[in-house]
């Protein structure tokens, strides 16, 4: 099978490639600085599938047209392609969508909270409602809080709980359901044609639902380190968050709802038909920090 896979040059679009590859796909690799813009006319025409993994994230230097470009008017290129060539999609997405909260399905009213997020939901509703696109070659797939091998945006983390020493927002922080790389890797491969996800919108996410403190304490027994949790108050949180200019870098908005306020995905409808995650996170962790020190990021 002929697979086209976005967003190469990413963390969760390179782990997908890799994946299809060892797993023994046909899979050619689109990675945007090498490979410059998709456009309708540079895709290839004799593949079964697309991946799209490309994504821009709502972080600084990103300004709102390059989140359009990226994340709503990219898949609409794909889903125009996939409906000319009747081949499938399948698209990445965040659960981000739904806003923040917890136990989130798949029917839960779209609830945007940041740019990053409002744009990708405007693509997956230029998907949902193409056409010329049936639904039995779409798959839409929302992963939960994706950490592994690879991964640069939770790296700091790692590092601090490496120091020894981790502030959290209020006794335990939020509660979350991490989802290690691979598991996105198979449902992916679960969304190809013939498989249990295939056709559809679903949540993915990890087997356990675990606090902040409790994932950082899982990273640091991988790492044989002791750990030092500081909880703060969250009236004091929030009193810094309104000293403007003043404030530590530390406290930003979008870290208290991240690490203080609960947000996770229900993965009931995805074990509904068959498919379950495998990775523990006590496993996954030991194989992303294994990653981080085989390539020298942590002092340990």
């Amino acid at each position: 099978m002929k697979i086209f896979v976005t967003g190469v040059g990413g963390f969760i679009g390179s782990a997908i490639s890799d994946y299809l590859k060892k797993a023994g796909y046909d899979v050619f690799d689109h990675v945007r600085s090498i490979n410059n813009d998709i456009t309708f006319n540079s895709l290839p025409a004799d593949v079964e599938v697309i991946v799209n993994a490309a994504g821009k994230l709502g972080i600084s230097g990103v300004d709102l047209v390059a989140l359009k470009q990226s994340n709503s008017i990219l898949p609409s290129i794909l889903a125009d392609f996939c409906a000319k060539h009747r081949i499938h999609l399948i698209h990445l997405s965040t659960p981000g969508v739904t806003g923040l909260y917890a136990n989130v399905s798949e029917n839960s009213p779209l609830k945007p909270w940041g740019d990053y997020e409002k744009t990708k939901m405007d693509g997956e509703i230029i998907l949902r409602k193409h056409p010329q696109l049936p639904p039995e070659k779409l798959t839409i797939l929302r992963p939960d809080f994706v950490y592994g091998p690879g991964d640069l945006h939770k790296l700091e983390l790692f590092r601090q709980v490496d120091k020894g020493c981790i502030p959290l927002i209020g006794r335990n922080g939020a509660r979350l359901r991490p989802t290690f790389s691979d598991d996105v890797c198979r449902a992916v491969e679960s969304s190809l044609p013939g498989g249990r996800l295939n056709g559809g919108l679903y949540n993915i996410g990890g087997p356990e639902i675990v606090t902040f403190r409790e994932f950082s304490r899982k990273i640091s027994e991988a790492l044989g380190k002791d750990l030092r949790c500081i909880p703060i108050p969250r009236l004091a949180f929030r009193i810094g968050l309104l000293l403007g200019p003043l404030r530590p870098k530390a406290l930003s908005r979008s870290r208290f709802r991240l690490f203080g306020e609960d947000h996770y995905v229900s993965i009931d409808k995805a074990a509904s038909v068959g498919f379950n995650p495998s990775w523990r996170i006590s496993d996954g962790i030991a194989r992303t920090v294994s990653w981080y020190q085989d390539m020298k990021l942590l002092s340990s």
